[in-house]
């Protein structure tokens, strides 16, 4: 066996080479050299907190409040779509009393709807590129019965 030593004698295998950095402390430490941070990564803001778990209180809400949910959704047997609905359903129904107390209880006319009406050039654009899927699909159909393309003609 063999020792490693250089010239002078000494013995390298234990030897630390020197940083040529100066020391870099918890907040300077940035992981696969990345030039921000990773909180300036995730946005910086309030979302990041809680990602980050800055804000323990909100971070551990969120994730108990996922798993009620998850456990309603797998505890009922109803999909997803279901369960979505019924919530939007529910929610239209509380904004329509909620808006219907509002203007008992408030003597002043209640806000007005913007005029939901669709342009005539907005119609025309929706007619022409629906025109040009459906001449496409022709297209492709007419090729299709006239053998150009056999292995669509086989599927």
């Amino acid at each position: 066996m063999e020792n490693s030593s250089n010239p002078d004698g000494e013995d390298t295998r234990n030897q630390t080479i020197p940083s040529t950095s100066s020391t870099s402390s918890s907040d300077d430490y940035r992981l696969f050299d990345r030039q921000g941070s990773l909180h300036q990564f995730l946005g910086g803001g309030k979302a990041a907190d809680i990602l980050l778990w800055k804000r323990w209180s909100v971070s551990l809400s969120v994730i108990f409040v996922a798993s009620v949910a998850w456990l309603i959704f797998e505890w009922s047997g109803l999909p997803f779509l279901s369960i979505c609905s019924d919530v939007l359903l529910i929610l239209i129904i509380v904004l329509f009393v909620h808006s219907n107390y509002a203007a008992y209880r408030d003597s002043r006319q209640p806000q007005s709807l913007p005029e939901l009406e669709l342009s005539e050039e907005m119609v025309n654009n929706a007619a022409a590129s629906f025109r040009v899927k459906i001449n496409n699909m022709l297209l492709m159909a007419h090729d299709i019965t006239l053998g150009k393309d056999f292995r669509l003609f086989f599927k």
